[in-house]
Parts: C-alpha cells; structure tokens; sequence
C-alpha cells in the first residue's frame, strides 16, 4: 500500500472517528509516565471513550470542513466520547489532580459541531455527574409539593383537634 493511500485510510478514520463522537476533547500527555497513561486508556475506556493520536496536519484537513479557526500547535491526544460527554472531563480533571497539578493539560475540545475553550471545559470538569444532578433537580421540581402536602396535613391535624 502506497504512502498516500495509507493517509487516505488514517484520515477516513479520523472523519469516522469525529462523525460518531458525541464531544472531542484535545489532551496533553507529555512528561507523563507510560504506565498513568496505560491506566488513563483503561478508565477513559470504561467510560466508553477512545483515545488516539494523530498528526495535526491530518486532524486540520479533517476539521477544516466544519471549524476552520483551529489552529493547532502541540502534539495532543485526541479523546472521543461516544457515550457521556461530561465523565471523560472529570476522569481527565482527576488524573491532572493526581499527577501535575499546575500543568495545563486541556487544549481545547469540540462539542456539537462547536469549539469549545479550556476554561469551559475546566468549568465542566467540575460539575456533579448527570446523575446527581437529575435527582437534584428531582429534589427541587417535587420541593414545593412536599411542603405543600405538609401544609395541609398540619391544616387537617388542626381540624382534628378542633
């Protein structure tokens, strides 16, 4: 297979890779130990992501089609969500936790056919996972109900008594 060919095929699969993705987040991975990054694959694949590295030049020709202002610079890890879009973002704030703190390790990301800046995806990195907040919002749609209800039966105890 010609070397032109075997490009074709690499950036057909980094459109596949774009077009089933629900968000992309573009990671730095420098100066880390192979071993975390093992285990970061591991658990970002538990979450149903996929990590992969690609040349910048073949990423902007695909990109290029749909985000024409990006412009990249350093190596990234590319990570593609296909089930969850916000718990890949707080797996990855985790491990940025746990080994380099005060190193920026969020390039950017793509959510929804838009690109998405580091401080949002920092800010949703620390937002409860859906799940709590779907009962949180359970929680304060049934409040007013509750309160209600006591309402009444404190009015139907006084009856009572009365």
């Amino acid at each position: 297979m010609s070397l032109i060919a075997k490009k074709q095929n690499l950036v057909q699969d980094i459109r596949n890779n774009f077009q089933v993705a629900k968000a992309v987040i573009f990671y730095d991975f420098h100066y880390v130990e192979n071993e975390k990054i093992f285990q970061l694959k591991k658990e970002l694949k538990r979450n149903g992501c996929l990590w992969k590295v690609y040349k910048n030049t073949l990423v902007q020709k695909v990109l290029r089609e749909k985000i024409s202002s990006l412009t990249l610079t350093k190596v990234n890890a590319w990570i593609f969500c296909q089930q969850d879009e916000y718990q890949p973002l707080k797996v990855l704030a985790q491990f940025n936790k746990e080994n380099d703190p005060n190193f920026p390790r969020f390039h950017g990301g793509i959510y929804e056919g838009n690109l998405i800046s580091i401080e949002k995806l920092e800010k949703w990195a620390q937002l409860p996972n859906r799940q709590v907040l779907l009962q949180n919002l359970c929680y304060y749609l049934t409040f007013h109900l509750r309160r209600l209800l006591n309402l009444l039966e404190q009015l139907k105890n006084k009856k009572v008594q009365n």
